[in-house]
């Protein structure tokens, strides 16, 4: 069985959601997002299995790194807080070790197998009434079996926390702005980018296409693994600028390659203090603040359209932007003009 919500091929998935939720004592959802109008029409449903005795475990995938509209963050804050009331693993979590964009429902009971379905509808009217969508019944036990067992990993302990205990930003809202503000350039020294000339320095390039292929790269250390702060006592992600390119050694042996201290005279007249260390000196970063060189890439991506904000940097972004290569060209030991 499917549902699209088209009524040629199964209708809506809404009204088997809402059936299965009143006739089941175990209800697991995994879904990338959530809709306000949605959570707050099976609240009482959820609260109701909770209190009998049963289990609701809700997990919102996206949350944790693109925040939440903040009427349903606060409604799903307050339906965690009631559900915590019950005790035992009833709640409202988020995945905060990397991006989680699946839709997976699965009601159980005494009486019968589990039911599950799994396809492209988020947890919203969109997904479960509105959008063109896929979703089927799920019928093969071994599949049923690793399905469930999935669940238990992505609700365990390593990756999914209480949205009570994650700092989820509410979007709009001046933290959620203050995520992405533009302001790590702003005391840097300036200088007249027109005045060097580029023709007789060499140069060699670093290939961002090359680090973009994983979520998780150094390009895109905010989908990693978020981080206790001890001041809120919440998981945090890490800073949206974050970044340290790490170059492969076809590159940093390059005997144009810096190594240690140098600055970084840019295409756009900022200059940036930067190093590279570890193995081979492979890793270049800003220094001191790891934000600077991450603003200064992700700033120019997000001001060309290229980029939106707490989504990863993609091929597609590099492609948009029309170029995906840093080329460093040197002046000296200790400088060098870096454009992208």
């Amino acid at each position: 069985m499917i549902f699209t919500n088209t009524a040629d091929y199964g209708g809506s998935l809404i009204d088997t959601i809402s059936t299965r939720i009143k006739t089941s004592n175990s209800v697991n959802i995994a879904s990338g997002y959530v809709s306000y109008d949605i959570i707050s029409k099976f609240e009482p449903d959820i609260l109701k299995i909770a209190k009998d005795g049963g289990l609701v475990r809700i997990l919102i995938g996206m949350a944790f790194y693109e925040g939440l509209a903040k009427r349903t963050l606060t409604q799903l804050r307050k339906i965690e807080t009631k559900l915590n009331q019950f005790g035992g693993q009833n709640g409202i979590y988020v995945c905060f070790t990397r991006r989680l964009h699946c839709k997976i429902y699965c009601f159980s009971n005494e009486k019968t197998s589990p039911v599950i379905y799994v396809g492209s509808s988020n947890f919203s009217r969109s997904g479960l009434k509105e959008n063109l969508e896929c979703t089927a019944s799920i019928n093969d036990e071994s599949d049923k079996a690793n399905i469930i067992s999935y669940l238990d990993y992505i609700f365990s302990e390593k990756n999914a926390i209480s949205i009570l205990n994650a700092d989820i930003v509410a979007i709009g809202s001046s933290s959620y702005k203050k995520r992405i503000e533009l302001d790590n350039l702003s005391e840097l020294e300036r200088f007249d980018s027109s005045n060097i000339d580029l023709s007789n320095l060499p140069v060699f390039e670093f290939s961002l296409s090359h680090i973009v292929t994983s979520e998780k790269s150094s390009l895109n250390v905010y989908f990693g693994k978020g981080r206790w702060n001890r001041a809120s006592g919440k998981i945090v992600p890490r800073p949206w600028y974050e970044v340290e390119l790490i170059t492969p050694r076809t590159v940093n042996k390059n005997p144009l390659y810096p190594k240690g201290k140098f600055l970084a005279y840019t295409d756009d007249g900022y200059i940036i203090p930067m190093k590279t260390s570890g193995a081979y000196f492979k890793n270049i970063r800003s220094e001191g603040n790891l934000e600077i060189l991450g603003e200064w890439i992700k700033g120019k991506l997000q001001r060309n359209n290229a980029l939106i904000p707490l989504t990863p940097v993609t091929e597609d972004s590099l492609e948009k932007y029309g170029n995906d290569k840093i080329r460093f060209y040197k002046i000296d030991d200790k400088k060098y003009y870096m454009s992208f």
